[in-house]
């Protein structure tokens, strides 16, 4: 039984259009195999491109990178609307009409995809999306509108509005996902605790590669233990 997904491109057109690049993979597209493959394979934004413009994927080796295509199809275009919330709703509905449990997008801004899952129907998969890739909204006229959800508002300004902290220790632990899972979530309560003990304030000029360095620290003072 196939695992279905949409992976996808977002980019402007000549006429300042925002364009959907879609392509349609059939086998094994859960996170930790598809997205797996698109991470290590297809992760820059020229490679992000080319493999949404395939059309058609049968199945992706996560470990080669090698593509199984049965049969050959044109990419989607789907022109996207201007409202921010709007083009994450067509976005999700594409994918919905594709048949996917999974939605992968090129996040242009950090470099990296993000996914949602439709398991929980279209608003839920828009809001995920909305949340993941909240960078590119500034590429769209409007960001919100009257009739947007409540609940996807309060999370959307949320990510406009709170303190950078929680965006970098995310973007660290997406670079930390290859890392035994016990060693990360040991490094997270650990983490947690801190913030809870002494505020986040000593981390707000942290990097990524801080947090990453941050991580191997305590990894190592672990094992001299």
């Amino acid at each position: 039984m196939g695992t279905r997904a949409l992976v996808g491109f977002i980019s402007t057109d000549a006429a300042g259009n925002h364009v959907l690049t879609s392509t349609y993979n059939h086998y094994d597209g859960y996170p930790e195999n598809l997205g797996k493959g698109l991470d290590n394979h297809y992760s820059s934004p020229e490679k992000a491109r080319e493999i949404a413009n395939m059309g058609y994927i049968s199945y992706l080796d996560p470990a080669s990178g090698e593509i199984e295509a049965k049969h050959k199809e044109p990419a989607g275009q789907t022109k996207l609307a201007d409202n921010f919330e709007d083009a994450m709703m067509e976005v999700a509905q594409m994918g919905d009409s594709y048949g996917a449990n999974y939605i992968y997008i090129y996040d242009t801004y950090n470099n990296m995809w993000v996914n949602a899952s439709l398991g929980g129907g279209t608003r839920k998969a828009m809001n995920k999306l909305g949340e993941e890739l909240f960078d590119m909204a500034r590429d769209f006229d409007e960001i919100n509108s009257d009739e947007m959800n409540e609940d996807y508002n309060v999370k959307w300004k949320k990510f406009l509005n709170e303190n950078s902290v929680e965006k970098v220790m995310s973007q660290a632990f997406f670079k930390l996902q290859d890392e035994p899972k016990h060693m990360v979530d040991a490094y997270k309560e650990s983490l947690a605790n801190d913030i809870r003990l002494n505020g986040k304030e000593q981390y707000e000029d942290y990097s990524v590669e801080d947090f990453v360095e941050d991580y191997e620290n305590y990894i190592a003072d672990k094992m001299d233990m």
